[in-house]
């Protein structure tokens, strides 16, 4: 029996009822789900081009130490990711759902916090003689069309 049929029966006759989710529901799901998609396309690629920005390509120690960082990169997303799956599920099936969110939730804000409170040690940037990120965006599609 399919989960969203109800089956009843009456004088021995069976019968069955569809039921959907309201209007407003489906909306706030669907959202929900696109925005969690747009936020992790736009986060993933940008942590990692972030955080090799954070060094000097001239500098022979430095190159060094950017190899490093995408090896505990990759290694830090693998093992969060893994230890996460683990932790919330068991938080879930064994107490509630609204803990097995909260606590990603909690955590996110701290790093976040974390992530602002070192915004002033970021140091290796690139300069675009002083031009607008969007406006060097917007030169690359005037360049690149057909």
């Amino acid at each position: 029996m399919l989960p969203s049929l109800i089956a009843y029966q009456s004088q021995n006759v069976d019968y069955f009822t569809s039921y959907s989710p309201p209007q407003l529901q489906i909306i706030l799901f669907f959202f929900s789900l696109y925005l969690v998609a747009v936020g992790q396309g736009g986060h993933k690629p940008c942590t990692q081009a972030f955080g090799a920005n954070q060094f000097d390509g001239q500098n022979l120690e430095e190159c060094k130490s950017k190899r490093s960082f995408f090896n505990w990169w990759l290694f830090g997303v693998s093992t969060g990711t893994s230890v996460t799956y683990l932790i919330v599920s068991y938080i879930e099936d064994n107490f509630n759902w609204g803990l097995g969110f909260g606590i990603p939730y909690i955590v996110m804000v701290a790093a976040l916090l974390v992530f602002l409170l070192g915004t002033r040690t970021y140091w290796f940037t690139i300069k675009g003689n002083g031009e607008s990120p969007f406006v060097r965006i917007g030169k690359v599609f005037v360049e690149a069309r057909p």
